[in-house]
Protein backbone atom coordinates (compact mmCIF):
# COMPACT_ATOMS: atom_id res chain seq x y z
CA UNK A 1 0.00 0.00 0.00
CA UNK A 2 2.88 2.06 0.82
CA UNK A 3 4.51 2.03 -3.00
CA UNK A 4 0.99 2.06 -4.44
CA UNK A 5 0.28 5.48 -2.58
CA UNK A 6 3.30 6.40 -4.00
CA UNK A 7 2.35 5.92 -7.52
CA UNK A 8 -0.91 7.02 -7.85
CA UNK A 9 -3.99 7.65 -6.33
CA UNK A 10 -5.42 4.51 -5.45
CA UNK A 11 -8.98 2.48 -5.24
CA UNK A 12 -9.47 0.28 -2.01
CA UNK A 13 -12.62 -1.87 -2.29
CA UNK A 14 -14.20 -2.51 1.34
CA UNK A 15 -15.66 -6.29 1.66
CA UNK A 16 -17.86 -7.58 4.81
CA UNK A 17 -16.44 -10.83 5.81
CA UNK A 18 -19.69 -13.59 6.10
CA UNK A 19 -21.27 -14.91 9.08
CA UNK A 20 -19.80 -18.88 9.50
CA UNK A 21 -16.48 -20.83 8.13
CA UNK A 22 -17.39 -20.65 4.46
CA UNK A 23 -16.64 -17.89 2.75
CA UNK A 24 -16.57 -18.22 -0.63
CA UNK A 25 -19.37 -15.52 -1.81
CA UNK A 26 -17.02 -13.44 0.37
CA UNK A 27 -13.82 -14.61 -2.22
CA UNK A 28 -15.96 -14.49 -5.20
CA UNK A 29 -16.92 -10.78 -4.33
CA UNK A 30 -13.05 -9.75 -4.12
CA UNK A 31 -11.99 -11.51 -7.30
CA UNK A 32 -15.10 -9.85 -9.37
CA UNK A 33 -13.86 -6.83 -8.15
CA UNK A 34 -9.99 -7.23 -8.55
CA UNK A 35 -10.92 -8.13 -12.20
CA UNK A 36 -12.44 -4.85 -12.67
CA UNK A 37 -9.58 -3.00 -11.30
CA UNK A 38 -9.60 -2.46 -7.64
CA UNK A 39 -6.41 -1.92 -6.17
CA UNK A 40 -6.65 -3.70 -2.93
CA UNK A 41 -9.45 -5.26 -0.67
CA UNK A 42 -10.18 -4.02 2.70
CA UNK A 43 -11.78 -6.39 4.95
CA UNK A 44 -13.74 -5.13 8.23
CA UNK A 45 -13.37 -6.51 11.44
CA UNK A 46 -16.89 -6.91 12.87
CA UNK A 47 -18.98 -4.20 11.91
CA UNK A 48 -21.92 -2.71 14.14
CA UNK A 49 -21.02 -5.62 15.98
CA UNK A 50 -22.31 -8.51 14.63
CA UNK A 51 -19.84 -11.88 14.78
CA UNK A 52 -18.41 -12.29 11.25
CA UNK A 53 -15.04 -14.35 10.32
CA UNK A 54 -11.54 -12.61 11.91
CA UNK A 55 -10.49 -10.44 8.81
CA UNK A 56 -7.24 -12.02 8.91
CA UNK A 57 -8.51 -15.37 7.89
CA UNK A 58 -9.77 -14.02 4.90
CA UNK A 59 -6.92 -11.30 4.27
CA UNK A 60 -4.24 -14.60 4.21
CA UNK A 61 -6.47 -16.51 1.79
CA UNK A 62 -6.28 -13.04 -0.44
CA UNK A 63 -2.70 -12.66 0.25
CA UNK A 64 -2.04 -16.15 -1.00
CA UNK A 65 -3.32 -14.72 -4.23
CA UNK A 66 -1.23 -12.04 -4.37
CA UNK A 67 -4.38 -9.35 -3.79
CA UNK A 68 -3.38 -6.31 -1.75
CA UNK A 69 -4.89 -6.56 1.72
CA UNK A 70 -5.73 -3.68 4.18
CA UNK A 71 -6.84 -5.38 7.22
CA UNK A 72 -9.59 -3.80 10.01
CA UNK A 73 -8.44 -3.88 13.37
CA UNK A 74 -10.91 -2.61 16.27
CA UNK A 75 -9.58 -2.50 19.97
CA UNK A 76 -12.62 -2.41 21.98
CA UNK A 77 -13.29 -6.12 21.69
CA UNK A 78 -9.87 -7.10 23.17
CA UNK A 79 -7.68 -6.39 26.19
CA UNK A 80 -4.08 -5.32 25.88
CA UNK A 81 -2.88 -8.58 25.65
CA UNK A 82 -5.03 -10.25 22.86
CA UNK A 83 -4.44 -6.54 21.16
CA UNK A 84 -0.41 -7.32 21.11
CA UNK A 85 -0.77 -10.82 20.37
CA UNK A 86 -3.24 -10.62 17.84
CA UNK A 87 -1.15 -8.01 15.95
CA UNK A 88 1.71 -10.41 15.95
CA UNK A 89 -0.16 -12.92 14.69
CA UNK A 90 -1.62 -11.03 11.74
CA UNK A 91 1.66 -9.62 10.81
CA UNK A 92 3.20 -13.21 10.88
CA UNK A 93 0.47 -14.06 8.06
CA UNK A 94 2.27 -11.78 6.09
CA UNK A 95 -0.61 -8.66 6.14
CA UNK A 96 1.36 -5.51 6.69
CA UNK A 97 -1.42 -2.59 6.21
CA UNK A 98 -3.49 -2.12 9.42
CA UNK A 99 -6.41 0.05 9.93
CA UNK A 100 -6.96 0.86 13.45
CA UNK A 101 -10.36 1.72 14.52
CA UNK A 102 -12.32 2.13 17.90
CA UNK A 103 -15.16 -0.57 17.05
CA UNK A 104 -18.52 -0.63 17.90
CA UNK A 105 -20.64 -0.82 20.70
CA UNK A 106 -21.80 -4.54 21.60
CA UNK A 107 -25.20 -2.86 22.98
CA UNK A 108 -26.38 -2.92 19.63
CA UNK A 109 -25.00 -6.05 17.91
CA UNK A 110 -25.21 -9.71 18.63
CA UNK A 111 -24.24 -10.04 21.97
CA UNK A 112 -25.74 -6.55 23.82
CA UNK A 113 -24.18 -7.57 26.93
CA UNK A 114 -20.83 -8.48 25.53
CA UNK A 115 -18.21 -6.59 27.73
CA UNK A 116 -16.73 -3.14 26.05
CA UNK A 117 -13.13 -3.31 26.54
CA UNK A 118 -10.99 0.21 26.97
CA UNK A 119 -7.59 -0.77 27.70
CA UNK A 120 -6.04 1.43 25.35
CA UNK A 121 -7.53 4.46 23.34
CA UNK A 122 -7.23 4.28 19.06
CA UNK A 123 -3.60 6.80 19.07
CA UNK A 124 -2.07 4.46 21.97
CA UNK A 125 -2.62 1.86 19.54
CA UNK A 126 -1.79 3.47 16.61
CA UNK A 127 1.75 4.25 19.02
CA UNK A 128 1.91 0.51 20.45
CA UNK A 129 2.09 -0.35 16.23
CA UNK A 130 5.18 2.09 15.82
CA UNK A 131 6.68 0.08 18.85
CA UNK A 132 6.29 -3.22 17.66
CA UNK A 133 7.89 -1.68 14.35
CA UNK A 134 10.31 -0.69 16.46
CA UNK A 135 10.73 -4.27 18.25
CA UNK A 136 9.67 -3.57 21.54
CA UNK A 137 6.55 -3.98 22.91
CA UNK A 138 3.66 -1.45 24.96
CA UNK A 139 5.38 -2.16 28.24
CA UNK A 140 8.98 -2.38 26.82
CA UNK A 141 9.91 -6.02 26.64
CA UNK A 142 12.05 -6.76 23.54
CA UNK A 143 10.28 -8.39 20.64
CA UNK A 144 12.54 -11.27 18.35
CA UNK A 145 11.89 -9.87 15.61
CA UNK A 146 10.65 -6.33 14.31
CA UNK A 147 7.13 -6.01 12.18
CA UNK A 148 6.85 -3.84 9.41
CA UNK A 149 3.33 -2.11 9.38
CA UNK A 150 1.76 0.44 7.77
CA UNK A 151 -0.66 1.76 9.97
CA UNK A 152 -3.61 3.78 9.43
CA UNK A 153 -6.42 5.60 10.88
CA UNK A 154 -10.32 6.75 10.56
CA UNK A 155 -11.79 10.02 10.59
CA UNK A 156 -14.85 12.47 10.03
CA UNK A 157 -13.99 15.58 7.65
CA UNK A 158 -17.23 17.38 8.34
CA UNK A 159 -16.79 17.33 12.36
CA UNK A 160 -13.87 19.89 14.41
CA UNK A 161 -13.20 17.31 17.17
CA UNK A 162 -12.75 14.71 14.67
CA UNK A 163 -10.35 16.93 12.59
CA UNK A 164 -8.29 17.29 15.89
CA UNK A 165 -8.46 14.08 16.40
CA UNK A 166 -7.23 13.13 13.19
CA UNK A 167 -4.19 15.32 13.71
CA UNK A 168 -3.71 13.72 17.07
CA UNK A 169 -3.53 10.45 15.16
CA UNK A 170 -1.17 11.54 12.75
CA UNK A 171 1.47 12.72 15.94
CA UNK A 172 0.89 9.13 17.17
CA UNK A 173 2.54 7.98 13.61
CA UNK A 174 -0.49 7.15 11.49
CA UNK A 175 0.84 6.66 8.32
CA UNK A 176 -2.27 7.76 6.04
CA UNK A 177 -6.22 8.24 7.15
CA UNK A 178 -9.35 7.13 5.70
CA UNK A 179 -12.03 9.28 5.83
CA UNK A 180 -15.85 8.54 6.92
CA UNK A 181 -17.82 8.69 3.41
CA UNK A 182 -18.03 12.02 1.97
CA UNK A 183 -20.97 13.70 0.14
CA UNK A 184 -19.63 17.57 -0.09
CA UNK A 185 -16.62 17.90 -1.87
CA UNK A 186 -15.52 21.20 0.30
CA UNK A 187 -15.43 19.28 3.52
CA UNK A 188 -12.90 16.69 2.38
CA UNK A 189 -10.84 20.08 0.92
CA UNK A 190 -10.20 21.62 3.87
CA UNK A 191 -9.58 18.36 5.36
CA UNK A 192 -6.68 17.70 2.90
CA UNK A 193 -4.98 21.55 3.20
CA UNK A 194 -5.28 20.98 7.27
CA UNK A 195 -3.68 17.40 7.23
CA UNK A 196 -1.41 17.46 4.88
CA UNK A 197 -0.91 13.82 4.48
CA UNK A 198 -1.83 10.83 2.54
CA UNK A 199 -5.30 10.29 2.72
CA UNK A 200 -8.62 7.90 1.18
CA UNK A 201 -12.02 9.60 0.72
CA UNK A 202 -14.49 7.02 1.81
CA UNK A 203 -17.52 6.52 -0.88
CA UNK A 204 -20.95 4.87 -1.46
CA UNK A 205 -23.41 4.77 -3.62
CA UNK A 206 -26.41 2.83 -2.97
CA UNK A 207 -29.04 0.13 -4.78
CA UNK A 208 -32.71 1.19 -2.63
CA UNK A 209 -34.30 3.82 -0.71
CA UNK A 210 -33.82 1.34 2.63
CA UNK A 211 -29.90 1.19 1.87
CA UNK A 212 -29.94 4.63 1.40
CA UNK A 213 -32.11 5.51 5.15
CA UNK A 214 -30.21 2.71 6.93
CA UNK A 215 -26.66 3.90 5.58
CA UNK A 216 -27.83 7.79 6.23
CA UNK A 217 -28.65 6.08 10.01
CA UNK A 218 -24.95 5.64 11.35
CA UNK A 219 -23.33 7.74 13.52
CA UNK A 220 -20.72 9.77 11.73
CA UNK A 221 -22.51 9.29 8.46
CA UNK A 222 -23.14 13.02 7.05
CA UNK A 223 -25.40 12.52 3.85
CA UNK A 224 -27.33 15.63 2.71
CA UNK A 225 -30.38 16.03 3.97
CA UNK A 226 -32.21 17.00 0.33
CA UNK A 227 -30.36 14.46 -1.65
CA UNK A 228 -32.29 11.71 0.50
CA UNK A 229 -35.45 13.69 0.01
CA UNK A 230 -35.05 13.71 -3.66
CA UNK A 231 -34.65 10.06 -3.70
CA UNK A 232 -37.81 9.29 -1.18
CA UNK A 233 -40.06 6.86 -3.34
CA UNK A 234 -37.73 6.53 -6.44
CA UNK A 235 -37.34 2.85 -7.61
CA UNK A 236 -34.33 0.95 -7.48
CA UNK A 237 -32.61 1.60 -10.64
CA UNK A 238 -32.88 5.51 -10.08
CA UNK A 239 -31.59 6.25 -6.78
CA UNK A 240 -28.34 3.60 -7.95
CA UNK A 241 -27.36 5.48 -11.06
CA UNK A 242 -28.41 9.30 -9.31
CA UNK A 243 -26.04 8.05 -6.03
CA UNK A 244 -23.41 6.73 -8.33
CA UNK A 245 -23.38 9.95 -10.70
CA UNK A 246 -23.24 12.22 -7.49
CA UNK A 247 -20.00 9.82 -6.44
CA UNK A 248 -18.43 10.59 -9.48
CA UNK A 249 -19.03 14.62 -9.25
CA UNK A 250 -17.17 14.05 -5.83
CA UNK A 251 -14.68 11.75 -6.58
CA UNK A 252 -13.62 14.73 -9.59
CA UNK A 253 -13.78 17.53 -7.26
CA UNK A 254 -11.28 15.64 -5.09
CA UNK A 255 -8.81 14.10 -7.30
CA UNK A 256 -6.04 16.70 -6.68
CA UNK A 257 -6.62 17.16 -3.42
CA UNK A 258 -6.55 12.84 -1.80
CA UNK A 259 -4.80 10.13 -2.32
CA UNK A 260 -7.79 7.74 -3.18
CA UNK A 261 -10.76 6.60 -2.68
CA UNK A 262 -12.22 3.44 -0.99
CA UNK A 263 -15.29 1.93 -1.64
CA UNK A 264 -17.96 1.30 1.11
CA UNK A 265 -18.71 -2.43 1.52
CA UNK A 266 -22.57 -1.41 1.27
CA UNK A 267 -21.62 -1.44 -2.67
CA UNK A 268 -21.86 -4.93 -4.39
CA UNK A 269 -21.94 -3.64 -8.04
CA UNK A 270 -18.80 -5.06 -9.62
CA UNK A 271 -20.16 -3.14 -13.45
CA UNK A 272 -20.59 -0.01 -11.44
CA UNK A 273 -17.36 -0.63 -9.56
CA UNK A 274 -15.27 -1.00 -12.75
CA UNK A 275 -16.81 2.11 -14.45
CA UNK A 276 -15.90 4.29 -10.81
CA UNK A 277 -11.77 2.40 -11.06
CA UNK A 278 -11.93 3.60 -15.14
CA UNK A 279 -13.65 6.91 -14.19
CA UNK A 280 -10.50 7.51 -11.88
CA UNK A 281 -7.79 6.36 -14.43
CA UNK A 282 -9.01 8.80 -16.81
CA UNK A 283 -8.45 11.34 -14.07
CA UNK A 284 -5.11 10.44 -13.85
CA UNK A 285 -4.60 10.50 -17.65
CA UNK A 286 -5.34 13.79 -18.01
CA UNK A 287 -3.45 14.89 -14.72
Amino acid sequence: MKDLLKKKKIVVYEVVPQRGVDQSKCFKLCDSMIDVGVDMIAVTDMPTSRVKISPWAVGKELVEKNIEVLIHFTRTSRNILRIESDLLGIHALGLKNILILSGDHPSGGDYPSATYVNDISTEDLIRLVKKLNSGMTWNGKKLSGKTDFFVGGVFNANLERELERAEEKIKAGADFLISQPIYCAKSAEKAAERLKMPFLVSIAFFSSEKQLNYFASIPGIDIPSDLIEKLQGKDKSYIEDYTFDHVLEVIEKLYDHVSGFYISGIVKNPEKVGRLVEFVKNLQRRS
